[in-house]
């Protein structure tokens, strides 16, 4: 009897199928794609954002992306950049960028996979929870900037007061 295994015998785990499963649980739509990237709606304060999550073996990661419904012009481009290095050293979990070829503001995480094959349910809400409080947090001040013309500082600072309750 041999004890080694040919590569036909490895079970190949898919690290997005405990991420469907958590998200459906937690009563989050998403789908899979021709591509196997998989798909949900971010329910957040300003709207319902797209998100995915797609693995990549090499190098073993799952790479997550928010894409905020904030338009941003060209001309604002630099201003945008500020503002998302302003709201980045206030988010402990996750960061935003400006991807300029896209016209689009994103929150990303990365969560690493060298030696394991799945996340746990914690981590997958943990950046689900991260995501959504960050666009309810910081999508008023992208929008001060893009539609009320306020400075990249104006703009983090109109957001960063701490309120108690709702009006």
């Amino acid at each position: 009897m041999s004890l080694e295994l040919s590569r036909s015998d490895l079970v190949v785990i898919d690290p997005l199928d405990v991420v469907e499963d958590v998200l459906e649980a937690a009563g989050w739509p998403a789908e899979r794609d021709d591509e196997g990237t998989l798909q949900v709606v971010a329910e957040t304060r300003w709207g319902d954002m797209g998100a995915l999550f797609a693995y990549r073996p090499e190098p073993a990661a799952v790479h997550y992306s928010m894409t905020l419904d904030v338009k941003p012009q060209e001309s604002k481009r630099a201003a945008i950049n500020e503002l998302v290095m302003l709201a980045n050293e206030r988010l402990w979990l996750g960061h935003f960028d400006f991807w300029a070829d896209d016209g689009v503001i994103v929150f990303r995480y990365t969560f690493p996979m060298e030696g394991r094959d799945e996340l746990s349910d914690g981590e997958v809400r943990a950046v689900m929870a991260a995501s959504v409080s960050a666009a309810d947090r910081f999508i008023p001040a992208f929008n001060f900037l893009v539609w009320a013309g306020k400075s990249p500082r104006d703009a983090i600072d109109a957001v960063m007061f701490e309120t108690h309750g709702e009006a």
